[in-house]
């Protein structure tokens, strides 16, 4: 059973300054290697240049959908 994780979406707080500051390390698993280990990439956007993110996003949803296209076969 997955355990609910309330959305964020629409709760930007701009003077939130730890908002973007999570730590890849706190992140809990998902329980599936491959969605743990694409996530992992997003907490390591901190250390990219933004140049870099659309790379690094694009990746973690070719994985994603990579994985799932696993689960429908």
């Amino acid at each position: 059973m997955h355990e609910h994780v309330p959305s964020t979406i629409g709760n930007h707080d701009p003077d939130n300054h730890d908002a973007h500051n999570h730590d890849p390390d706190d992140a809990v698993p998902t329980g599936d290697a491959a969605v743990d280990e694409a996530l992992a990439r997003l907490g390591e956007l901190s250390q990219q240049h933004v140049r870099e993110h659309v790379a690094a996003f694009d990746a973690v949803h070719t994985a994603l959908q990579d994985r799932l296209a696993d689960t429908e076969e």
